[in-house]
């Protein structure tokens, strides 16, 4: 008779495991969609010059480092984000692809943009590397690295 309630409990216990693992499967997939949902909304409020939208998407240490090398701070960001000297105009991406480790999604892919940086125009082809981790429930952008498409 135990060895029935232990073969039962195994079965069940399986059961439960295999549920689970599908289950928290399709849970990463759902939090990789809306991590790149969340990447392209943080690339609009840039169109726009949504600050605030711009602050809650970024991490307060995030740390970005542009095409020529240079690393920035979320502040750093959102004040060029304010400043008239630059304006951006779009920002379309393909070739995206992403993967998730735990609470942190990396995702990467080639980002085109124009726009004005002291009244003349840039157009500009990179390839990035963008890092979000999961804060106090919320996704937000700690990292990004764009470097130069050469033709």
């Amino acid at each position: 008779m135990s060895v029935e309630k232990g073969a039962l409990a195994a079965i069940g216990l399986f059961a439960a495991l295999i549920f689970t693992l599908s289950a928290w499967n399709q849970t990463a997939s759902d939090q990789v969609a809306e991590v790149e949902r969340l990447d392209r909304e943080l690339s609009a409020a840039g169109v726009r010059g949504d600050l605030e939208t711009s602050s809650h998407l970024i991490g307060d240490a995030a740390i970005f480092v542009s095409a020529s090398g240079k690393t920035t701070t979320k502040a750093d960001n959102l004040a060029f984000m304010k400043s008239a000297d630059y304006k951006l105009e779009s920002e379309n991406f393909d070739d995206i692809h992403s993967k998730q480790f735990g609470d942190t999604v990396v995702l990467w892919g080639r980002a085109t943009s124009q726009g004005t940086y002291k009244q003349k125009p840039i157009h500009e082809t990179i390839y990035f590397t963008d890092v979000w981790q999961k804060h106090n429930g919320s996704w937000q952008q700690v990292y990004t690295r764009a470097t130069p498409v050469v033709p």
